[in-house]
């Protein structure tokens, strides 16, 4: 019963996966007694460790699992019959499974801690589990599905943070989408934000899943490629530029061919801020504005100026 109380108080105290895990691993195997014993999740069809389970017997484990979970279908393993498995279960749906030895035989007061503990960890996960999805939904933009403005700073402040330690390369990749306003004036708004989404799904589609991909505002975002120099962030850029103009957004019967105009700044020495990188990315994407649009432009091009001009000119391109 102590340890039952215990490791009850360690899963109250554990917000997130990784402390629910740390909570498992060390109070699990006091409840069972010192007998090999495993805990599984499953979210979105995938299996999440909740102890450290071998590979070499983790498909029998998972098998093991889904049939404690009333996976029918799923045929048990040979093997587990040596196992005594115990549902997780959250809200009434079963969310995973702990699995203890069978051999020797479990006593009725083991069967009972084991059943508590696995009572205890199920809506655990099951908390552990909204709880990050409150967060995801905290810094996500709904509309594209790209990060927020605020994610977009806190993730910059922390790269160029760690480019200065590690002495390394950092860019930023600014981008504006061209004529926007046109769209929103002839089509309506309701377009607009289609073609917003569809941004943000080409975004996702074309980037690294390393890329933080942020809407920084309106129709404008930011990409921030980790250690990533000039020269690599002028590629993805260009490779973003290209894929925006060939893949047309669809607004009921109109296509409606999409382009952006890209800045890019890397950090250097004089970057003490972070209004330093963002005006320069922000300089070098008006020089692309004023270049014609739908081209990429740094902030080492002729012509850039260091500070970046009113803002007012982007919501009317």
């Amino acid at each position: 019963m102590d340890r039952l109380v215990q490791f009850g108080k360690a899963l109250a105290q554990s917000l997130d996966s990784s402390s629910i895990r740390a909570a498992t691993v060390e109070h699990l195997p006091l409840i069972a007694s010192g007998r090999k014993v495993w805990a599984i999740t499953r979210c979105c069809g995938e299996w999440i460790d909740l102890t450290p389970i071998d590979p070499s017997v983790r498909a029998g484990i998972e098998r093991a699992a889904a049939h404690a979970m009333g996976d029918a279908e799923v045929p048990i393993d040979p093997a587990a019959e040596d196992v005594y498995c115990f549902p997780l279960v959250a809200g009434g749906e079963p969310v995973g499974a702990i699995g203890v030895a069978a051999n020797p035989p479990l006593t009725e007061t083991e069967r009972a801690g084991l059943a508590a503990a696995a009572a205890l960890l199920g809506p655990s996960v099951k908390n552990a589990e909204l709880y990050s999805e409150v967060q995801e939904n905290s810094v996500r933009d709904v509309l594209t599905g790209c990060f927020n403005r605020r994610h977009a700073l806190e993730v910059l402040d922390s790269e160029l943070r760690r480019a200065r330690r590690s002495r390394g390369a950092f860019s930023m990749v600014m981008l504006d989408l061209d004529h926007f306003k046109r769209i929103n004036d002839r089509f309506g708004h309701l377009c607009g934000d289609a073609v917003l989404a569809h941004v943000g799904q080409r975004m996702n589609a074309v980037l690294r899943g390393s890329d933080t991909k942020c809407r920084y505002g309106g129709e404008e975002f930011v990409v921030l490629p980790p250690d990533t120099p000039l020269a690599g962030a002028r590629r993805v850029a260009e490779m973003l530029r290209k894929d925006l103009e060939q893949h047309p957004a669809q607004w009921n019967d109109v296509t409606l061919v999409v382009t952006a105009s890209l800045g890019i700044a890397e950090m250097n020495a004089a970057d003490d801020t972070m209004n330093a990188i963002i005006a320069r990315a922000d300089a070098a994407l008006y020089h692309a504005k004023q270049d014609g649009r739908n081209c990429v432009r740094t902030s080492n091009d002729a012509g850039v100026l260091y500070q970046a001009p009113s803002r007012a000119r982007t919501s009317i391109a």
